[in-house]
């Protein structure tokens, strides 16, 4: 087992909803795609309520001559069965759940999932593990998540525009990072984080390796839950 820390450098996200943005401009720097924030932050797709999701991240990043792979742990959108079978044809799986479950949120996530498989896109079901988080960073590449902010932060939930805490009438809110390091003798992951006033008060901070997965399974609540890796 081995330890690694990749020289990754973030902005701060300008507002409430560019923590996706960011966190991917982050990482086209990183394989020195020289973009601006702002041109990043103008080609995302974002959600009807505001915010985007990691799909919609890889779908820039296929559009810019990248790979993209999602390691999804969503069993909102996706079945487990359906990853059984090499076979089995997951476009064809969310065509056919999009017709039962109709929420404006479901059908965006859903349609965005499909773009992204047609552009190339890979969408994998794995243990989420210090070893499969190890396995990329071994490979000098990043790893851009979507987990649940309130859970890493351990802070009050959020309502309202703008924002405030509510720990009576907030609900959980969605957050993306990137990883970018990991310490098995500390039990640690190096987290890049695009919020400049976090909890942890640095954009540069580590987080135990136990906390920080049970803060990616619980971003399902916010419709991510996954790895994204970006590829050359």
């Amino acid at each position: 087992m081995k330890n690694k820390l990749l020289a990754l450098d973030i902005s701060r996200q300008p507002t409430d909803s560019t923590c996706g943005p960011t966190s991917l401009h982050a990482v086209y720097n990183y394989f020195d795609e020289n973009l601006s924030l702002e041109e990043v932050i103008d080609s995302i797709e974002y959600l009807e309520d505001g915010g985007t999701l990691a799909v919609m991240l890889g779908i820039d990043a296929l559009q810019r001559g990248f790979t993209a792979e999602i390691i999804t742990f969503n069993l909102k959108v996706f079945d487990p069965s359906w990853f059984k079978d090499p076979e089995v044809d997951l476009i064809s799986k969310l065509k056919s759940q999009m017709k039962f479950k109709t929420s404006p949120k479901f059908r965006q996530a859903s349609k965005a999932y499909i773009k992204f498989l047609s552009l190339g896109g890979k969408i994998s079901y794995r243990t989420l593990n210090k070893e499969l988080i190890q396995e990329y960073l071994l490979k000098n590449i990043p790893i851009l998540t979507g987990l649940s902010a309130t859970y890493l932060y351990n802070e009050k939930r959020e309502t309202g525009d703008p924002v405030y805490f509510d720990d009576i009438k907030g609900v959980p809110s969605g957050h993306f990072v990137v990883l970018n390091g990991i310490d098995l003798q500390k039990g640690s992951i190096k987290v890049s984080d695009p919020l400049h006033a976090n909890p942890f008060e640095r954009q540069n901070y580590s987080v135990n390796i136990d906390h920080l997965i049970c803060a990616i399974l619980l971003g399902v609540i916010t419709y991510d839950a996954n790895l994204l890796i970006i590829e050359k």
